[in-house]
């Protein structure tokens, strides 16, 4: 591009000389020539007049002198050496002038004279296309590509996965869908996914909002926020809502007060919702083409956003094109707008026309061809690195308009591997050069030309070089504007120059980077927390590490980014582990381990968070942090209890409970309170929940504090009596329970907060579960349900699956049901959360049972028992063990002593435990298991027993069962 510009300008010095050159020499009194790089890269040369006196250097804005060039060239040519020629001649007509001497170069430097402009595509495509090989071999996935972009026209969206090893050409392919349709009508977007950002919540979306909005490196905010506004008005004045999302997501300053009081998860929602609107309304006015570049490296923000957008491509005009490695694996593959495009190696003939095309002008000897073939194995980008090395170190020479190979094949010494052709290339380059790849290559695949200028000390010759790097096709430059930057060629050309620095160094230079950072961009930090934390972690400095992984942890948390957050808060931990253990790094690390509580608890406490939590419950006694421990002790037994350790749990919560009365610390006796009350949820324990939980919702109410959240993820309010609704509910207690479970609804939703609202729902739907009505249970659950995906819950998605199996058995859908519950099970295992996995075995067991599949029914029954023991989730195993007895009974006559143990067990821990519809239904099962045994007195005793019991709850469905059983008794 500099050729380019330079070229451009040249013409138009030109012909203003011609118009007012002798104006010119009069009132100056000078002549001049304009030159780029003349001693170190690609050249551009003018002059007026025969004695030249001083020369325009075209690269930043400063005038040097140079020496006298003598050419034969008319007074007013404008000239170019070789390597800027090869830049800019698919652009320009030239003429060569052969060789002439220059002052400061030993051999003759090869020139061209400018003529005049040529006719070429857009200066995009221009700038994309420049330094590429001919493109071959790839007209059945091109003509793929074609296809899915006119469904995408006609609105049919599609998302079209690019798939292939590193080399093969993914890039290529979807730049020549770009120039293949540069005669249609359609927007362009592109976003990247890097090596090191897949902790960096939206990357790849941030670099789609900034083309989309045009937002320029370094303007003023205003200016930004203004031109995003008019954009936004010009496309739909209905949309100026997704706003102040999007402003946040630019890091702009947010002035819309409803949206900053929103809680992180259902800003999340926000910005998801956001983006789509922006892209699918955009649609509406042309095609887009969206794409993503290495999503092997994708952050899982990013990630859940895709999965999201997808959903609503089919009546879109979108046409998604992610490309990726083949290691990566997505759960896309069932969407009917889906499909896959996978690039291989080049076969030998297609591979035979590649070699041909880099060695263009001449002809390619058999022998050099197929040692080139044979190397590569039809890998594009190896069949170019090869040969370049093969020239670059003169293996190859040009004789009588054919390459031949100059060396026998045996004595080539080229590594045969891209990486150690690459590396083999850059060792003979200048070492200047060869420093700035790599200190380029510890920025990143991109970098700016203004953090490498900051870094390496380089002024004017820095741009000079570049260009031979490009000329040299290790790297293009990517942008101009707002900001000049720069991209390697390849990723692997990047990570073998950055291999090639020694350890020690690498951590200097990721330090002057953040350096740089910190001093070119002092007022927009925010924008670069997650690459000042990479780059010190990187380092030596040790403290900023922590600093800014601490501070990309918050940002990401607050973007809803659970994922992302965890990891950053580990990675600061592991910073601090490097540091003095003084007390304000200890105290640091309690800090940090609390604040991972919210990603933690929205994850399902995945991995080692016991022990996190147990290492912060240690720090905090070792320092006498009574309030710290207290807020562990709350944690952790949360923690236990998603892990099926509940009776650890509740006697963590106890212990927090106690510290909390003792001090008369309002906020961790609710907090503690609400912990108590779900692992009694879990045991059984109900008698204890509805008599803790009133007390904790009197001392907020009285408080006036039912809006806080006390530290925690969820609003304690409505959380608190959503549990107790349910504790009244599994105690038979329908109306109570519903009438709590209401209540939690309505302020959940009052305050808009998607975790509340998920674990409210969830909460009616479980009490109204226990009542046999599927029909309203499911109601609520799949609100639960929608909540819980639209914010990645993953803490109680499992959970609402496998009430939802449950409700749809007691609704008569045994195959929906079957669904739910295997979903459930997938859930439960994934995210290795074992509380309440019982629940689905048992419902499976309800399924297969209701089907009348005995077998797979004992089995799952089975498994559920044993579950709920090794959970100690004690109301469950009585239940699921009424359920094995009732499947025993049917299944084997042989077995019948077994059943009714199962089933007498299972009412002896219902009434045990105050759990009167398990004890209905149990009474239930074990009146028609008399029934089938002929002992038709005991059956009749069950199951009016039952009958009374459920008409008294108000059980309809147990209710009609028993009185069906009594019928046929009584016949």
């Amino acid at each position: 591009d500099h050729a380019q510009r330079a070229c451009y300008a040249a013409l138009a010095i030109q012909k203003a000389i011609a118009a007012y050159g002798e104006r010119v020499k009069k009132d100056c009194g000078v002549e001049f020539r304009i030159r780029v790089g003349l001693n170190s890269g690609p050249v551009i040369v003018g002059s007026v007049g025969n004695d030249l006196k001083m020369d325009y250097t075209a690269v930043g804005d400063t005038v040097n002198l140079a020496s006298r060039m003598q050419t034969a060239a008319a007074p007013d040519a404008v000239l170019v050496a070789a390597p800027a020629h090869r830049l800019a001649r698919d652009f320009f007509k030239f003429q060569p002038l052969g060789k002439i001497q220059v002052k400061g170069k030993e051999e003759p430097v090869e020139v061209f004279q400018l003529i005049e402009a040529a006719e070429v595509a857009t200066r995009i495509e221009a700038a994309v296309i420049r330094g590429l090989t001919r493109f071959v071999g790839r007209k059945k996935e091109l003509a793929t590509l074609k296809d899915a972009f006119d469904k995408a026209h006609s609105g049919s969206g599609q998302v079209v996965c690019i798939v292939g090893e590193a080399g093969v050409g993914k890039s290529r392919l979807f730049l020549e869908l770009r120039r293949s349709l540069s005669h249609r009508d359609f927007a362009y977007f592109e976003g990247h996914c890097l090596h090191y950002g897949s902790a960096m919540p939206y990357l790849p979306l941030l670099d789609v909002l900034r083309s989309y909005f045009g937002i320029k490196e370094g303007e003023r905010e205003f200016l930004t926020k203004k031109r995003m506004e008019e954009k936004i008005a010009q496309l739909d004045g209905n949309l100026k809502r997704i706003l102040p999302p999007l402003h946040e997501l630019l890091s702009l300053k947010v002035e819309d007060e409803s949206y900053l009081k929103l809680d992180p998860q259902r800003k999340r929602e926000r910005t998801f919702e956001a983006i789509r609107d922006l892209l699918v309304r955009e649609s509406q006015n042309q095609p887009l083409i969206l794409v993503v570049e290495d999503l092997h490296w994708i952050d899982r923000t990013s990630e859940d956003f895709l999965k999201y957008f997808i959903d609503w491509l089919p009546t879109s005009r979108i046409l998604l094109l992610p490309l990726y490695r083949p290691e990566y694996t997505h759960q896309w593959g069932s969407r009917s707008c889906y499909s896959q495009v996978r690039v291989d190696e080049l076969p030998l003939k297609s591979s035979a026309e590649l070699v041909s095309y880099i060695l263009e002008d001449a002809d390619v000897a058999p022998e050099l061809r197929d040692l080139v073939l044979k190397r590569a194995a039809g890998n594009p980008l190896f069949m170019e690195e090869f040969t370049h090395a093969l020239v670059e170190n003169g293996s190859i020479q040009k004789k009588d308009h054919e390459y031949f190979l100059a060396t026998k094949p045996g004595d080539i010494h080229v590594p045969d591997t891209i990486q150690g052709i690459i590396a083999a290339r850059m060792d003979r380059l200048d070492d200047n050069l060869k420093r700035i790849m790599q200190v380029a290559s510890v920025i990143g695949r991109d970098f700016a030309y203004r953090i490498l200028q900051t870094i390496t000390g380089m002024q004017e010759e820095l741009k000079s070089h570049l260009l031979n790097l490009q000329g040299l096709e290790f790297i293009y430059e990517k942008s101009l504007f707002p900001e000049l930057e720069y991209v390697f060629k390849h990723a692997l050309t990047q990570e073998v120059a950055y291999n090639s620095l020694l350890q020690k160094r690498r951590r200097e230079i990721h330090e002057r980077i953040g350096k740089a950072i910190e001093e070119i961009y002092p007022d927009r930090l925010h924008e670069f927390y997650e690459a000042l934390a990479h780059h010190y972690s990187m380092s030596e400095s040790r403290e900023k590490a922590f600093h800014y992984l601490r501070l990309s942890g918050q940002k990401a948390a607050l973007s809803f980014s659970l994922w992302e957050s965890l990891g950053y808060y580990k990675q600061a931990l592991s910073e601090l582990d490097k540091l003095p253990p003084t007390e304000q790094n200890r105290r640091s690390a309690v800090e940090v381990r609390l604040l991972m509580d919210f990603p933690m608890f929205g994850l399902g406490f995945p991995g080692d968070s016991v022990e996190i939590l147990q290492e912060g419950e240690r720090l905090s006694r070792e320092l006498g942090d009574e309030k710290s421990l207290a807020n562990f002790q709350t944690i952790l037994s949360c923690c236990f209890s998603a892990k099926g350790r509940a009776s650890e749990g509740l006697s963590c919560a106890e212990k927090a409970l106690k510290r909390a009365e003792e001090v008369q610390d309002i906020d961790l006796m609710v907090a503690s309170s609400f912990e108590a009350c779900v692992c009694a949820l879990d045991l059984g324990q109900y008698r204890m929940v509805v008599e803790v939980a009133p007390n904790a919702i009197s001392v907020l109410e009285e408080a006036h504090r039912e809006s806080d959240f006390f530290g925690r993820p969820f609003n304690t309010y409505s959380a608190l009596l959503g549990v107790h609704g349910m504790a009244s509910g599994f105690q038979g207690h329908f109306k109570e329970g519903a009438d709590l479970c209401e209540r939690a609804v309505r302020f959940a939703r009052g305050i808009e907060h998607p975790y509340s609202i998920a674990m409210a729902e969830m909460s009616y739907g479980g009490a109204v579960l226990m009542k046999a009505d599927g029909r309203r249970a499911l109601a609520h659950l799949e609100e639960a349900l929608k909540y819980c995906e639209a914010t990645h819950f993953v803490h109680i998605m499992g959970s609402t699956y496998s009430m939802l199996g449950i409700a749809c058995v007691y609704a008569g859908d045994m195959e929906k049901a079957r669904r739910y519950l295997e979903r459930a099970i997938e859930i439960h295992t994934e995210a290795a959360i074992p509380s309440n996995l019982a629940a689905a075995y048992m419902g499976l067991a309800m399924v297969h049972f209701f089907s009348g599949d005995l077998k797979n029914a004992q089995n799952s029954a089975e498994e559920a028992v044993k579950l709920a023991q090794r959970n100690g989730e004690r109301a469950m195993e009585g239940l699921s063990g009424s359920i094995l007895g009732a499947v025993l009974s049917a299944a084997d006559t042989s077995q019948r002593a077994e059943a009714e143990d199962h089933l007498l067990r299972g009412i002896e821990i219902a009434e045990e435990l105050g759990a009167r519809p398990n004890s209905c239904t149990g009474r239930l099962f074990l009146g028609q298991h008399y029934a089938n045994s002929g002992q038709r007195e005991k059956a009749l005793e069950h199951l009016t027993a039952a009958q009374a019991m459920a008409e008294e709850m108000g059980m309809d469905f147990s209710l009609a069962t028993a009185r069906d059983a009594i019928s046929k008794l009584e016949q």
